[in-house]
């Protein structure tokens, strides 16, 4: 799909200029016309994006599924990634694409950078994702050439989060794949996905864990086990989410246990409706990528956002079948990680050292 290279795509800074978590019209519209005219022009991508079919799967969660044979077949081969695989720069990485898959690089304002580690900003590169899943699709990378490997840093964390408080359309999703749960690539970087459909996790019902109060998890009748922090107000509670997602992946690793992430709005349709939600979704034992599966769970999948590249699978697949399928990838990780949660394990004494 390699065309002539556009003149216009030369300027890709954009300077964040303040740390204050406002929509930011003009970085939407840059990301969006950015990626609208490459994807146009088949800059970089592998295909064109072409969703063929998708419906609402019948039940209780609404499962969104569509059909995408193109990433099935065209999509990069995903590495084999272990869990404490170090960076390898003789390897694909991000550091490696062409200049015309830069979308915008992120540079927040100088005297930003300096805060506590949980909030310090960081310089962030969208690329375009080239196997897209839907519109607008991109890769997040924070400090990409520092080349860190797929591990979450508290600087992409609070990165996301400012990504999704700064774009106006609501619509908006991040994810995050670690190693051994799918990370395709040993890079640290997100998804930027826009999903049109509400999807379950909006909504779904949340209850108490242990004695951390900013701690919830999914209730027992949801598809996945997920443990999960609300920002309901992005000055007052981005320094303890952005704290209490590090030490909760922290203890994820310290257990060998893979995860993914997942971030949305509750109200993507109610500008006044600010509560944000990140989602994690450990695994008791990492997977094994495979070069050409249809259906993946992942996290876009775990969170009600069902890809599939066959077309047996889209007619075939119910409520069901996705649940065995998302429940046999993660196994009780809500039976594993109990004892984490108790009023003296470290996790919880972590927690209140650093309050």
């Amino acid at each position: 799909m390699n065309q002539p290279i556009m003149s216009s795509m030369g300027d890709c800074c954009y300077q964040l200029q303040d740390a204050v978590l406002k929509p930011d019209p003009e970085l939407q519209r840059r990301l969006e016309s950015a990626w609208t005219e490459r994807h146009a022009a088949g800059i970089g991508f592998r295909y064109r994006l072409n969703i063929e079919k998708q419906r609402i799967v019948p039940g209780h969660f609404q499962f969104l599924l569509q059909l995408n044979r193109d990433r099935l077949t065209q999509r990069r081969q995903p590495q084999q990634i272990s869990l404490d695989a170090p960076f390898d720069e003789s390897i694909f990485n991000f550091t490696k694409v062409h200049n015309d898959e830069v979308l915008l690089e992120l540079q927040p304002a100088s005297e930003d950078i300096g805060h506590c580690e949980f909030l310090r900003r960081v310089p962030v590169t969208l690329l375009i994702n080239n196997s897209p899943l839907s519109i607008y699709h991109s890769l997040v990378v924070p400090e990409r050439h520092k080349c860190c490997p797929q591990r979450l840093t508290p600087g992409a964390v609070r990165m996301a989060l400012e990504l999704l408080y700064r774009l106006p359309d609501r619509r908006y999703r991040l994810s995050y794949n670690s190693p051994g749960a799918l990370a395709s690539v040993n890079h640290q970087h997100l998804h930027l996905v826009r999903v049109d459909h509400e999807l379950y996790v909006q909504r779904a019902s949340l209850i108490p864990v242990g004695n951390d109060d900013r701690l919830t998890r999914l209730t027992d009748d949801s598809p996945v086990q997920g443990y999960c922090y609300e920002l309901y107000n992005a000055q007052r509670d981005l320094e303890p989410v952005c704290r209490g997602l590090h030490e909760l992946v922290n203890l994820l690793a310290r257990r060998q246990m893979p995860y993914n992430l997942f971030f949305t709005w509750t109200e993507p349709t109610k500008p006044a409706a600010g509560t944000v939600r990140v989602l994690v979704y450990p695994r008791l034992t990492p997977c094994v990528n495979k070069s050409a599966c249809s259906f993946n769970a992942a996290a876009l999948e775990m969170s009600g956002y069902v890809s599939v590249g066959d077309a047996a699978d889209y007619e075939q697949l119910d409520e069901g079948k996705i649940r065995v399928a998302l429940q046999e990838a993660q196994g009780d990780v809500y039976g594993a990680l109990q004892p984490e949660f108790a009023s003296n394990s470290a996790f919880t004494v972590s927690l209140r050292l650093s309050a």
